[in-house]
């Protein structure tokens, strides 16, 4: 049976099972599945010059592991928030200001780790890792006023602005869960005007005392975040609708991105560089070629059954699990990477040490996501981490 025969199966049992699925949980696992596997692809990414990064999706598409970090983590906000706010708009809201109120306490512990971090490697040795980047150093020139802004969320250090995007998300999430009340398509119009807007005006956040934007422009990635939540209802209801076209659409836009994005492969040098003239392609601002690049990776991956085949491999419960527990997961790899830059900084890094140090992050990531479910800190059914 062809691949794109199998797919039509699959969405037609998708439209006719749906429920059934959600029962079993399937979905959700999903969803920890992948979650945990945009995780370690982050670990590796963080750590520029790890000889890993040449093989992330990033290389291979318009797309990176950020965009399925905020989609997914809008998808497990529908399915854990939904249904409380169905039956209490003041309770569900009250729940997700606690969590973004945790979130941005394990912000302030993380930059304040990173920070240590980052100075311990300059006093012990005789390179200077605050000087390699300006963010951490930033803190050290002006202390007073770099408290303040990093408790204002208005100066982040480079590689840990993921959770001061998610606390915004978090504390936006009620109202686009109360637009998804009146209509999933609702909720997503007044997401997309708002992106549309953002883009067209140039909002962003302003950072401070450090002239700047956030890097992740919270009033453009907030749609990432509301096609997540929609996707979320979807699998919740109805499941994802499968058309034959959009399948064919989908696969052959995650080809020619794959082959823009490596250049070939590496048979057109430059190709990349000429095509990022003319496409919308910015991280910050979430391009409109990022969006769509995404949406159809992600289609065609959930269409092709690739979740299902690696079910049964021990891959499947080995991320399932850093993605159940995405917090500590998330808190882990961005220690980790930081102990991977100053590694690298340091010239102490080889393509033999760079594999060996993201096989033995990703194994104490494991035992520590296991252990978060053995002492009952998060419980191990949660699927809003």
């Amino acid at each position: 049976m062809s691949l794109a025969t199998a797919a039509q199966a699959t969405g037609r049992n998708a439209a006719t099972k749906g429920r059934d699925t959600q029962v079993q949980g399937k979905r959700v696992e999903g969803v920890d599945f992948w979650r945990g596997a945009a995780l370690a692809v982050i670990l590796v990414n963080h750590i520029p010059g790890n000889v890993l990064g040449a093989i992330t999706p990033r290389n291979f598409g318009f797309s990176d592991a950020a965009e399925g970090f905020v989609f997914l983590s809008g998808v497990s906000i529908a399915l854990a928030y939904g249904d409380k706010f169905r039956r209490s708009v003041v309770d569900a809201t009250a729940a997700l200001g606690r969590r973004a109120l945790r979130l941005y306490g394990v912000h302030l512990a993380l930059t304040a780790a990173a920070l240590t971090l980052y100075g311990l490697a300059t006093r012990v040795t005789h390179w200077d890792f605050l000087g390699a980047e300006s963010s951490r150093a930033a803190p050290f020139a002006d202390p007073a006023k770099g408290v303040v802004a990093i408790l204002a969320l208005s100066h982040q250090v480079a590689y840990f602005n993921i959770l001061p995007l998610y606390i915004v998300l978090i504390a936006l999430a009620p109202a686009l869960l109360a637009c998804a009340l009146r209509g999933g398509l609702l909720m997503l119009a007044a997401s997309a005007s708002l992106y549309a807007g953002a883009r067209l005006l140039g909002f962003n956040v302003p950072t401070w005392p450090a002239p700047g934007y956030w890097y992740f422009n919270p009033f453009a990635w907030q749609f990432m975040f509301a096609l997540g939540i929609y996707c979320g209802g979807a699998i919740k209801t109805r499941g994802v609708p499968f058309h034959a076209v959009a399948y064919r659409l989908a696969l052959a836009f995650t080809l020619v991105s794959a082959l823009i994005v490596s250049n070939v492969f590496g048979l057109a040098p430059g190709l990349v560089d000429e095509a990022g003239r003319y496409l919308d392609w910015d991280k910050t601002d979430l391009g409109v070629v990022r969006i769509i690049d995404f949406v159809a990776l992600a289609y065609a991956l959930h269409f092709s059954k690739v979740t299902a085949y690696l079910t049964p491999t021990r891959l499947f419960p080995f991320f399932t699990q850093l993605g159940r527990n995405g917090l500590s997961t998330y808190a882990g790899v961005s220690l980790l990477s930081a102990v991977g830059q100053i590694l690298q900084e340091a010239s102490l890094a080889s393509p033999a040490l760079d594999v060996a140090f993201v096989a033995a992050c990703l194994g104490l990531l494991h035992r520590i996501a296991r252990a978060v479910e053995q002492f009952s800190l998060v419980p191990a059914a949660a699927v809003a981490e």
